[in-house]
């Protein structure tokens, strides 16, 4: 007589599988969930950390006193206004209230929300072991309101690393001249004058009315510079920081999906009146879904705050951010 499993001992087995089944589905979904929940907060934060250092290798080259905040809403506003109806003027043009040298924008302020500045040239500067500029005016000896000679300088090769970079844009031809500006402090908007976004911060030039602050020069020979506007009187010191290009960093819906991203806009130049909302300027998305992209400035250092979401799941978003903070 062969024993067998009686009906009971049979449902209880098929029970207790069902019930053990339960469980390791729900820890297998549990354990699937979290990873994708990990993996997607790594690859996010990294992210995050890879644009958040960046920025920061992009403002460690400032040039002291150009960087400003604009309201930047107003001015994309103005700028797709003026494209849609063919007109050099927009009925909310932006105004003097409309930028800030970015030490003075409130803090938590929703209005002014881009970070505007001059870059010094540091790819031809650093790419020979002896720089291609030098950084130095032969201010007593060799120096006119036409020009001056900058010793130990060779500018064919920073006029060839500038051309490259620019696309031919800034070649330190007289047609396409590159900025310089004097880094004395008696060189820098001081807050006495009305400030002009031209001048990206810097007082005008001595002895004159225009608003030309930022020097376009050209290369005269290899260890010279002209001055494009040779006739009025300048404050030539004796260290000075060369330029081929400003930059912009704002929020905006730069894709038209209705979420944020954060744009890098560069090659424009000011001293030629660009506009960093030019066609010609070359536009980058940074990083999308930015939630927030605070900055301020005390004494020269800058802080940053940078957030972003990301969508795992139709109900389940993950975020993340970075501070950083620029110090020279």
């Amino acid at each position: 007589m062969k024993k067998a499993f009686s009906l009971i001992e049979v449902v209880f087995v098929l029970v207790i599988l069902g019930i053990v089944a339960s469980i390791s589905s729900q820890i297998i979904v549990q354990v699937y969930e979290n990873y994708i929940l990990q993996k997607a907060i790594y690859k996010m934060s990294t992210r995050t950390e890879m644009v958040a250092n960046q920025i920061v290798n992009l403002l460690t080259y400032r040039i002291d006193g150009t960087t400003i905040s604009k309201d930047h809403k107003k001015f994309l506003d103005c700028k797709k206004y003026k494209i849609e109806y063919n007109t050099t003027t927009c009925i909310d043009e932006p105004t003097d209230n409309d930028w800030l040298p970015i030490e003075d924008v409130p803090t938590g302020g929703e209005k002014y929300t881009s970070v505007e500045w001059i870059g010094y040239d540091n790819d031809s500067f650093a790419s020979h072991a002896t720089p291609n500029w030098s950084g130095v005016a032969d201010y007593e000896n060799n120096a006119s309101q036409a020009g001056f000679i900058t010793p130990a300088s060779n500018l064919v090769n920073t006029a060839t690393i500038m051309s490259n970079l620019s696309n031919g844009r800034v070649d330190l031809t007289q047609s396409n001249p590159a900025a310089l500006l004097f880094i004395e402090d008696n060189n820098y908007y001081t807050g006495s004058q009305e400030y002009d976004p031209i001048c990206m911060g810097l007082i005008q030039e001595m002895n004159s009315s225009s608003t030309e602050c930022i020097f376009a020069v050209y290369a005269d020979s290899s260890n010279s510079f002209k001055f494009i506007n040779d006739t009025s009187s300048k404050i030539i010191t004796e260290r000075y920081k060369l330029a081929w290009t400003a930059y912009t960093i704002a929020p905006e819906d730069a894709d038209g999906d209705g979420d944020l991203d954060l744009v890098l806009y560069s090659n424009y130049q000011p001293w030629n009146g660009d506009n960093y909302l030019d066609i010609e300027t070359t536009k980058h998305i940074l990083m999308k879904n930015v939630s927030v992209f605070k900055f301020s400035e005390n004494s020269g250092v800058v802080r940053f705050k940078l957030c972003a979401t990301e969508k795992i799941a139709e109900d389940n978003n993950i975020s993340t951010c970075k501070e950083k903070v620029v110090i020279r």
